[in-house]
């Protein structure tokens, strides 16, 4: 969301909105971030609602000088409005972060996978193996190891390393855009399309006629933008439709019919929102964070 006060109005829709206490802190915190970052632009993301606490989330976006596809980072807060960058995924517990499937806390702090370092075991069973032995003290001039090989301790796994996961996960799944709203220069850089006018009522509300707002994930899209085909063409972004499980979105609107909400059901809180006959798009995600692991067998 760029337009913090007005588009908010979209999320209205699925029942959810922030105070106006929330939206004056986060108005001023973005543009805190706005002074110390060089962005092309810096986007209201979304918030985590945690149980003591909620998770808020902004997203940085530069276009300039980068190929094919803007640059994007992500920051967080609670709820003091002081915003930092997201770390970078742990890839150590990758494949285990959708066991947690229980609602965020709020505490970025709180450990969810206590690590024991395996050296630090051994050296704690040999103390106690050999206790009341004498052992051998280092020599302080001999030769260290080779820095190489000093291991890095194990990172205990925190709510703030699942909210890493969870952010960009959502992101990837969901972040969308009109068919038009962008386009590819000659010089391969992502830039919202000036002749954009928006999609028509009718268009709108038919789902084909929304693309993933990252970089191409499918061959077709990728051969297609090294090609060149993409200066020509408004489609070069992986659409939609082809999404799994089919049905996982829903496009509604309200009683005018121009202003649409494509609803992900993947992950409830998702909007993907435009007016029609506007160059009014954007998306916004507010809810709990958990995926909607049982989608596939609702449909």
């Amino acid at each position: 969301i760029y337009r913090l006060k007005e588009d908010l109005t979209f999320m209205n829709q699925i029942g959810t909105t922030l105070s106006v206490e929330e939206r004056l802190k986060l108005e001023l915190a973005l543009l805190k971030i706005n002074e110390l970052e060089q962005f092309d632009q810096i986007l209201f993301w979304g918030k985590i609602e945690g149980t003591s606490k909620d998770f808020y989330i902004a997203l940085g976006l530069k276009f300039r000088d980068q190929y094919e596809f803007p640059h994007k980072k992500f920051y967080w807060s609670s709820n003091e409005f002081k915003f930092a960058e997201l770390p970078p995924l742990n890839q150590e517990y990758r494949d285990r972060v959708n066991e947690f499937n229980t609602l965020f806390s709020g505490q970025h702090d709180k450990i969810l996978i206590q690590v024991v370092d395996p050296d630090a075991a051994e050296d704690n069973q040999q103390e106690n193996g050999e206790e009341g032995q004498e052992t051998k003290e280092k020599d302080p001039f001999a030769d260290s190891e080779d820095e190489d090989n000093i291991k890095v301790p194990p990172k205990n796994f925190t709510e703030l390393d699942r909210l890493a996961y969870v952010i960009r996960a959502i992101d990837t799944d969901c972040a969308l855009a009109p068919v038009g709203g962008f386009k590819l220069t000659p010089t391969h850089e992502l830039r919202y399309n000036p002749d954009f006018r928006g999609l028509t009522i009718k268009e709108a509300h038919e789902i084909k006629n929304y693309q993933h707002f990252r970089a191409p994930l499918t061959l077709e899209k990728q051969e297609q933008i090294a090609r060149d085909d993409a200066l020509f063409k408004l489609d070069f972004l992986d659409p939609i439709e082809d999404d799994l499980p089919k049905g996982s979105w829903s496009v509604q609107s309200n009683s005018s019919k121009t202003h649409i909400t494509v609803r992900s059901l993947l992950w409830p809180g998702f909007v993907g929102y435009h007016r029609a006959n506007s160059s009014i798009f954007g998306h916004c995600y507010i809810g709990n964070g958990i995926k909607n692991v049982d989608l596939p067998f609702l449909l």
